[in-house]
């Protein structure tokens, strides 16, 4: 779970710096009783980007497929002018005695 969660932030800030620079970008952590949810915004960008970065454009993709292994939620998209990274990965209690 830990390494989702920090993926998850890292994938989201990264995509931020470079498609919305100057953009103010909020990282949320709710720790629940059955579960745990990241929230990653970003409002919209203050300035063009210096140079365009390359990228392989899987991050969001390989991020929704980490969800769906670990049985969470995950989405990804505009908010107003800005963007929204959402995920929720549920605890999971071991069952072995």
């Amino acid at each position: 779970m830990q390494r989702a969660l920090y993926r998850i932030a890292q994938e989201a800030l990264t995509n931020a710096a470079k498609h919305a620079p100057g953009a103010l970008v909020r990282v949320g952590v709710e720790c629940r009783r059955d579960s745990v949810a990241i929230t990653v915004s970003n409002t919209a960008p203050t300035r063009s980007p210096a140079f365009d970065l390359p990228g392989g454009g899987n991050g969001l993709i390989g991020l929704r497929e980490r969800m769906a292994l670990l049985g969470g939620t995950f989405t990804a998209g505009a908010d107003g002018d800005g963007y929204t990274v959402s995920a929720t990965i549920p605890h999971h209690t071991s069952t072995a005695e």
